[in-house]
């Protein structure tokens, strides 16, 4: 059963935007951008306001990743308990007098940022929200307490069947540098640089980098998609990376689309 999911009506993804166009806006020295995000911000998400306490709500989720399965399932009842007492009407009002704010102050465009836990948002926000059937709820259920606790999981696997993302990067940037050499995209070299400090940031320069780049290439395949209709594939797996977590395989296939676009643009090597 697929559910439908609209992002305008999900508050956490409403803050993750914000939080988006704030960094672009700092990373850019956007003064008076940076002052314009930062007042919506404190309007709508201010410590009296709805939209703030159901942003914890979702928060209480989205940032419990190292619970055990029994702590997990607790969380989840208390959340769906408090989320049961906010006043739905309220934030109905409280969304669209946001969305109109991001509409005239910053531009539509905002909602389209690249947001990595969007997946999960949206499962939340089903849940919170959604009449399901007894399947599908207990289907997204085990799915959200199972994200939460996965941190614990993990520690009980053995270390020699969990490769390090950092460890399988680098071996892959190791071979993809010695095949390719210089014949490097400028793109690809930024990529791979913004990787490699996304260790001492904690992610902060790649999430923003990727949240221009992959919409650009989109626009390259795009453009040549009207004539070339094998292209159009390229365009559903770019679209199905949205939600996704940024892992390893995710930056080997943007590598590829990289080098596909600049041939599509006539900048290839």
């Amino acid at each position: 059963m697929k559910l439908k999911h609209n992002k305008k009506r999900n508050t956490a993804f409403l803050f993750e935007i914000l939080t988006k166009e704030l960094t672009k806006a700092i990373v850019s020295s956007d003064l008076k951008l940076k002052k314009v995000v930062v007042g919506i911000i404190k309007e709508s998400f201010g410590s009296s306001k709805i939209l703030k306490r159901e942003l914890d709500i979702y928060k209480s989720i989205l940032e419990s990743q190292d619970a055990s399965a029994q702590q997990a399932e607790k969380i989840y009842n208390e959340a769906c308990r408090q989320y049961r007492q906010l006043d739905c009407e309220e934030i109905f009002e409280q969304q669209t007098n946001l969305i109109n704010k991001i509409n005239r102050a910053l531009s539509p465009q905002a909602f389209d940022n690249f947001v990595p836990s969007y997946t999960l948002m949206a499962t939340a926000h089903q849940l919170f929200n959604a009449k399901l059937d007894p399947k599908s709820l207990v289907l997204l259920e085990e799915k959200v307490v199972s994200y939460m606790s996965r941190k614990v999981l993990e520690k009980n696997i053995p270390m020699r069947k969990m490769p390090s993302d950092k460890l399988a990067m680098r071996a892959y940037l190791k071979k993809f540098n010695k095949t390719f050499k210089d014949d490097l995209l400028v793109e690809q070299k930024s990529l791979l640089s913004k990787y490699i400090n996304s260790f001492s940031d904690n992610g902060l320069g790649l999430k923003v980098f990727l949240n221009e780049e992959i919409p650009r290439i989109r626009k390259v395949v795009e453009e040549k998609a009207a004539s070339e209709e094998k292209l159009n594939p390229i365009l559903e797996t770019i679209d199905g990376f949205k939600g996704q977590w940024i892992t390893t395989d995710l930056l080997k296939k943007i590598l590829r689309l990289q080098e596909l676009a600049g041939e599509l643009s006539g900048n290839g090597s």
